[in-house]
């Protein structure tokens, strides 16, 4: 048993296997629900609005942002402030 908050504190790399479980599969098969309208829906269903500097998938039942992926020279970008979570 830990004595206090700080025993619980791990590095990041400790959550490799869990996040590995969520990023590796078919992110089309996700399930993601909109933070504008409550809506739950595949990641599949979404609509893309894309660019040659990368895309945003808005909610097909209310048009909010859920996701934008930006590729730049410094690495690849994913924002995800309109969506409250990700279900796989």
């Amino acid at each position: 048993m830990p004595n206090n908050v700080s025993d619980l504190l791990l590095d990041g790399n400790v959550a490799a296997r869990l996040l590995q479980r969520i990023f590796v599969p078919d992110i089309t098969l996700a399930k993601i629900r909109c933070h504008s309208c409550d809506r739950v829906s595949g990641v599949g269903s979404l609509i893309l609005h894309a660019s040659p500097m990368g895309a945003v998938l808005k909610c097909a039942d209310c048009e909010s942002d859920l996701m934008r992926a930006v590729d730049t020279p410094r690495g690849l970008w994913l924002e995800m402030t309109g969506a409250r979570f990700l279900r796989f």
